[in-house]
């Protein structure tokens, strides 16, 4: 097995960009494939939205039973809901997508036929994957990828006041939902054929406009194994066991705001969008929401911008990469039972509760998610600061607890630093600031 890769890795220099952000009458387009629908927004040089029509909805039945014409029909549908006047001035698209969703592709960026429905972000290989090919390929990974890297400061999570231990979770393609679990599960219920490629989700909705080559993102391809403090795929992916399956059949990965594309011809001309119009690297649902959010400085948090990453194989912790900085935690660590530990068996056990009405059911909230949302060194309820990341000065809340202006309160008061919910909290206008702004 291999060991520990040692926090201290090297980092890459950040490329540096191609793309200034937009000005004069410009503007960009960004669209959110999210777990409940697809939403889009237009938004100008300035960052204002200049369009914002009603999202499309999968609906209850849909949400977790997807297929690719369901995501080319939703595209499709919301760049035509788009008043003419706002997709002329659109000079630039980014895309994001629920982060692990993925499907095989032919050579020409078709679905492969005979793969079935895509594999959404909670598909696990060791519940949902065929006969015994998702316990093989969770094998593979097991003996064949890097242990992960332990916490900086070589301390152990803590869980309130009482230690969690040495839980070990691993690398993030070790998880059952990750990408790269996907891609082997499909190898071993039949063998890869010569042309079938992986997509992430916004890998292939940004594909359809281009109608080229599948290309993916920092942000997407992290759970494929995509090395981001490197910024290259590792030894381990594209050699050995891992390689001998995988090679040849991973995206090409772009900085996020980075060109993939132009638009096709064909599409310019049917939407009436700006000539040269480009297609950039998109990002994850979750990440886009944190752009739309306006956290912008270190120490700025709706999952914490640092300076340096933060690491802890031992948690389940690991940062993304936004240019020289980075986003510690990346998607909710508190959601689909990734922490403290990583059981996808999980259930709740609550003791009971001897208060009365309304207060038995706040009182389990509050305390459930007050040791839920902790840190990886020292007790901060209700926020995840891992050892080594930078210190906290704002958290922005966002999704449905933010709507709760009593837990935002607690959130302060526990935290000790100025908390409140963001002005905008929509993943579709994330994404249309990243395309705006380039890589920045």
């Amino acid at each position: 097995m291999l060991t520990a890769l040692a926090s201290s890795c090297s980092i890459a220099p950040t490329p540096p960009r191609t793309l200034p952000p937009i000005t004069g009458n410009a503007c960009a387009l960004g669209y959110d494939f999210g777990t409940s629908g697809v939403r889009c927004a237009i938004v100008d040089a300035s960052g204002e939205i200049v369009a914002n029509p009603p999202g499309y909805s999968w609906g209850v039945a849909g949400e977790r039973a997807q297929e690719a014409s369901d995501w080319e029909e939703a595209l499709f549908s919301q760049l035509a809901a788009l008043p003419a006047d706002a997709r002329a001035r659109v000079s630039r698209i980014a895309v994001s997508g629920t982060s692990g969703s993925m499907l095989l592709v032919d050579g020409d960026g078709a679905p492969a036929a005979s793969r079935g429905s895509p594999r959404m972000y909670d598909f696990s290989v060791s519940k949902q994957a065929v006969g015994d090919s998702g316990e093989a390929a969770l094998a593979l990974l097991r003996r064949c990828t890097p242990e992960g890297r332990p916490s900086s400061g070589g301390r152990r999570l803590r869980l309130g006041l009482r230690m969690v231990g040495d839980c070990h979770i691993g690398h993030p393609v070790r998880s059952a939902t990750s990408a790269l679990a996907k891609l082997l599960a499909y190898h071993f219920e039949s063998p890869l054929a010569g042309s079938e490629r992986l997509a992430h989700q916004a890998d292939y909705v940004a594909s359809r406009l281009t109608g080229g080559a599948i290309a993916s993102d920092w942000h997407n391809a992290l759970k494929l194994g995509f090395d981001v403090r490197a910024l290259r795929y590792p030894e381990w992916l594209t050699g050995g066991e891992i390689g001998e399956i995988a090679r040849g059949r991973l995206p090409r990965v772009v900085r996020p705001g980075e060109p993939i594309g132009p638009v096709s011809d064909k599409l310019v001309a049917k939407y009436g969008l700006a000539s040269g119009c480009l297609v950039v690297g998109g990002t994850t649902d979750s990440i886009a929401a944190f752009l739309a959010a306006g956290a912008d400085s270190v120490g700025d948090a709706v999952t914490l911008l640092s300076d340096v990453p933060a690491d802890d194989a031992s948690t389940g912790v690991y940062s993304h990469r936004l240019g020289d900085r980075w986003l510690v935690g990346g998607a909710s660590n508190a959601g689909c039972e990734r922490f403290p530990r990583p059981d996808e068996n999980a259930v709740g056990v609550l003791e009971p509760v001897e208060t009365e009405g309304y207060e038995a059911p706040a009182a389990l909230g509050i305390s459930g998610l007050w040791f839920a949302f902790c840190p990886g060194v020292v007790v901060h309820p209700l926020a995840v600061f891992p050892v080594g990341a930078s210190e906290l000065r704002r958290v922005l809340t966002s999704g449905g607890g933010s709507q709760n202006a009593q837990w935002t309160v607690m959130r302060q008061a526990l935290l000790g630093v100025p908390t409140s919910r963001a002005a905008n909290i929509d993943a579709a206008y994330g994404a249309a600031l990243l395309a705006a702004r380039g890589a920045g």
